[in-house]
């Protein structure tokens, strides 16, 4: 048995797991109706996207309360209860069974039945899915999602070692002072890799055994589409050529397939800002009392503590989907006129409240790295202020200070912002959004204008001896409609607030960050795609009325004929907007950044079909690691190498070690030896393209015989102790290395 089949193994016995549990919490919510409360389809949809947040859950839970627990217990009784919970309500219902039989058959029915433009829209977005579909397994499931991502390394190394020891403190410490790992100010994410860390076996931990850890990584790519497609569901009210129109408007994300494959573990920050957003939109302040409210900001709490913990840049956009869920929780309200709109918006703050306690309580590990340190990542050498040549690119690179310190004025750089140069999905999303929001303002003005005079005409026509109390039935017809469209547009129109320069600081620039780093905006973009859905399906419900009343205005409009062809106008009107999304991503002379066509590499690479990449690039340096003797060290420029060195590497941006590149070059080789120095690894690009070879560490290195310098898989071996050369070149004649 090969490593691969070894790995492969484990990986589909979790995969088999996963589904099971998915798949119960998916029939969960649609049984209960939770979160996504119009459509079931969109509740169980929901309840798959969550199953990595009850993972997380559990894996917190078991660290806090039994950290010693069986690995059976940790990997095991999730899917457990997930095939218990199925098979008793399979019990209960087996008197329904030809009920459910015929349901199940009228639902499969509705689904299957598509008109002219919903049929061309479904043959768009299978293009699509056929294109994108098999690089996102491929590259989700593969070990090269390791390589390319440094902190995903380093996250897998934490698991492993609590996996080891079992020891919480050490995971979460933030003054980590041996140059091991940073120090870690988000709390408590990292709950995620325990999970995934367990399917390690025995005494066998890491590599080949860590297949299901990196395709739990993946498939986070996988529930952050179901929940996508759950809030299509919802906003768009179900209606089909709308929805796969928003399957289409996914390759025109900016830079989708670069911001996955660089960093994977920011797809964990997606999924989680998209489930927030579907907790709200399911999450109601009408009709509720006071102890009914009391316990909805507990629960608000606990999503938003949830949600949070999953990354620490959803702090600055978690709180506006907060605020855009109080809005709209009043001016729907406002629109309804049932004269409880001042109780709504006070019961709405109040929930929003314990939304913000949670949020606090997830970002307690930032917050006290800010108190401690007066920054919020102790990691980053700002902590060091040396007058080295390195530092001034050091800062520009990796603390990237003139980003994190340009502040942008939103008018003006609106494009940049928006990425208007790439897609036209960001800028049509804030103009849509902002046209929505508008139209949704005016026709609350209107109708409560309306509503006045009738009231006051009621009121002139009573005799005038006493109170009068008037109660009007009004249109509640498009009430529905109104409702998903203001949440829709509020989405993306609050959460684009960190881009505008709202939050800057001097400390720190959101707007600049955001516009030179794509990646943290991602989500964004989701929620303007999900907005202009939403938009066309409200404007195809609309239609008929406005042909009506156009209808009488014209003539020549009331024949059947024009009538006919003028109410199927917005779908067609969609499917104009699939082809040219089509077009868009992939015509050679415009935008070239296409999920698919960028992934390309991903569907030839043999590395990556035979799912030898991570074995390629790190096997000397697994075996070096194995070959030192304990109380030696390898320095390491970058977190991620941590994984394949088992935890065993030093840092070298730490600062309990960066004070070496501080060093005069006469004063480097003592220190090295005071150090127990015996190699520094790194990959060629990275430490040729970086601030590292203007340190005097790097001329001792590169002075060093040539011997001692190795160049392996795109790896970079400095070999400060020459017996460690010996053995690097002897390993490297039984391991040769084929060109792909």
């Amino acid at each position: 048995m090969t490593w691969l089949d070894l790995g492969n193994s484990w990986r589909n016995l979790y995969l088999l797991s996963s589904m099971l549990v998915a798949f119960g919490l998916g029939v969960l919510f649609a049984v209960h109706h939770w979160f996504a409360k119009g459509s079931r389809a969109a509740c169980f949809l929901t309840g798959v996207a969550a199953t990595p947040f009850v993972e997380y859950l559990w894996t917190l839970v078991l660290s806090l309360l039994w950290p010693a627990a069986s690995k059976w217990v940790y990997i095991g009784v999730l899917p457990a209860v997930s095939g218990l919970y199925l098979a008793v309500l399979g019990i209960l219902n087996l008197h329904r069974v030809p009920q459910l039989f015929r349901q199940g058959f009228d639902f499969l029915r509705r689904v299957c039945r598509f008109d002219k433009p919903a049929l061309a829209c479904l043959c768009f977005a299978l293009c699509i899915v056929i294109l994108i579909a098999p690089v996102c397994i491929r590259f989700c499931s593969s070990m090269n999602c390791l390589t390319l991502s440094g902190d995903a390394g380093e996250y897998m190394a934490l698991a492993e070692r609590y996996c080891n020891d079992r020891d919480l403190s050490k995971l979460l410490e933030k003054e980590e002072l041996e140059g091991i790992f940073r120090g870690h100010n988000h709390f408590p994410s990292l709950e995620l890799y325990i999970s995934y860390g367990l399917f390690h076996t025995g005494a066998d931990f890491g590599y080949p055994y860590d297949k299901p850890a990196v395709s739990g990584i993946g498939m986070l790519t996988i529930f952050a589409v179901a929940a996508y497609g759950a809030l299509l569901l919802t906003l768009c009210r179900e209606k089909k050529p709308f929805i796969l129109l928003g399957v289409v408007l996914l390759n025109l994300i900016p830079n989708l397939y670069d911001s996955v494959a660089g960093a994977p573990r920011d797809i964990w920050r997606i999924l989680a800002l998209l489930l927030g957003a579907l907790y709200f939109c399911g999450l109601s302040a009408e009709r509720a009392g006071f102890w009914r409210t009391l316990g909805k900001a507990a629960m608000t709490l606990f999503a938003c503590f949830v949600v949070m913990s999953a990354h620490v840049v959803c702090f600055v956009q978690l709180p506006f989907i907060v605020v855009a869920w109080v809005v709209w929780q009043w001016l729907s309200s406002l629109y309804e006129a049932k004269g409880q709109s001042g109780r709504v918006l006070l019961r709405s703050i109040v929930i929003a409240l314990g939304g913000a306690v949670g949020t606090l309580i997830a970002f307690a590990g930032n917050l006290w790295c800010y108190l401690r340190w007066g920054q919020l990542s102790p990691w980053r050498l700002t902590t060091t202020f040396t007058d080295a040549p390195w530092y001034p690119q050091y800062l520009l690179q990796d603390y990237r200070i003139e980003e994190t310190t340009t502040q942008l004025n939103f008018f003006k750089d609106v494009d940049n912002i928006l990425y208007a140069h790439a897609s036209p999905l960001g800028p049509w999303g804030f103009r849509v959004a902002l046209m929505v929001l508008l139209g949704v303002l005016v026709a609350l003005v209107v109708r409560r204008v309306r509503i006045r005079r009738q009231v006051e005409a009621v009121k002139a026509e009573q005799p005038k001896d006493g109170p009068i109390a008037v109660i009007l039935r009004t249109d509640e017809s498009n009430n529905h409609l109104v409702s998903s469209l203001l949440f829709a547009a509020l989405l993306p129109l609050m959460t684009l607030a960190p881009m505008t320069g709202i939050l800057d600081t001097s400390y720190y620039s959101f707007s600049g960050t955001f516009a030179s780093m794509p990646r943290y905006t991602l989500q964004w973009f989701l929620l303007a795609a999900v907005l202009i859905c939403a938009a066309l399906a409200a404007l195809s419900d609309l239609w008929p009325s406005l042909m009506a009343w156009l209808g009488n205005k014209l003539p020549k409009l009331r024949e059947e004929k024009v009538q006919h062809s003028l109410r199927a106008l917005p779908a067609w009107l969609c499917v104009a907007l699939c082809l040219l999304g089509v077009v868009q991503g992939t015509k050679q002379t415009g935008w070239n950044d296409s999920f698919y066509r960028t992934s390309r590499h991903v569907m030839e690479s043999e590395s990556m079909l035979l799912d030898n990449g991570f074995h390629e690039k790190f096997a000397l340096l697994m075996a070096l690691g194995e070959e030192k003797a304990e109380d030696e060290m390898i320095l390491i420029p970058r977190s991620g190498y941590q994984y394949p060195l088992h935890g065993k590497g030093r840092i070298l941006d730490a600062n309990p070690i960066v004070p070496v590149m501080n060093l005069s070059l006469e004063e480097v080789p003592a220190e090295l030896e005071r150090m127990n120095v015996v190699l520094l690894a790194t990959e060629s690009d990275f430490w040729d393209n970086r601030y590292y070879p203007l340190s005097t560490l790097a001329q001792y290195l590169e002075s060093l015989p040539e011997e001692q310098r190795l160049e392996v898989g795109g790896m970079r071996y400095y070999l400060v102790k020459p017996e460690l050369a010996q053995f690097a070149r002897e390993w490297m004649k039984d391991h040769p290395v084929e060109e792909e």
